[in-house]
């Protein structure tokens, strides 16, 4: 019971503050490295193409992608390479190798 009262008096804390502190105990670098690619994907791959595909996991070296048609999937087969390098670039470091795509919410 004693616990409960010292629990009770600390201010509560929203949980979009404890979530990133959580996630980067499990694996601090993919954690940012996929938040840096998220945050910048507008400027990787242009609004044409952010209004359709986002970033949805990171697996090193891996980038899941979800699309919202597979008309999307068959586009970035072409372009693909060209994503890779740019991420990499913007990110200064190679962390992306490859991009698998799925349909999903974008």
């Amino acid at each position: 019971m004693e616990l409960m009262k010292d629990l009770t008096k600390q201010p509560l804390e929203h949980i979009s503050a404890i979530l990133p502190r959580a996630l980067k105990t499990l694996h601090p670098d993919k954690i940012d490295t996929f938040i840096a690619i998220s945050s910048l994907w507008d400027d990787i791959v242009g609004k044409s193409v952010s209004d359709h595909v986002r970033p949805a996991a990171y697996k090193e070296p891996i980038l899941i992608v979800h699309v919202n048609s597979s008309a999307w999937i068959h586009h970035l087969q072409f372009t693909k390479q060209e994503m890779i390098e740019q991420i990499n670039k913007m990110l200064k470091k190679t962390a992306v190798t490859d991009i698998k795509c799925k349909i999903g919410p974008v």
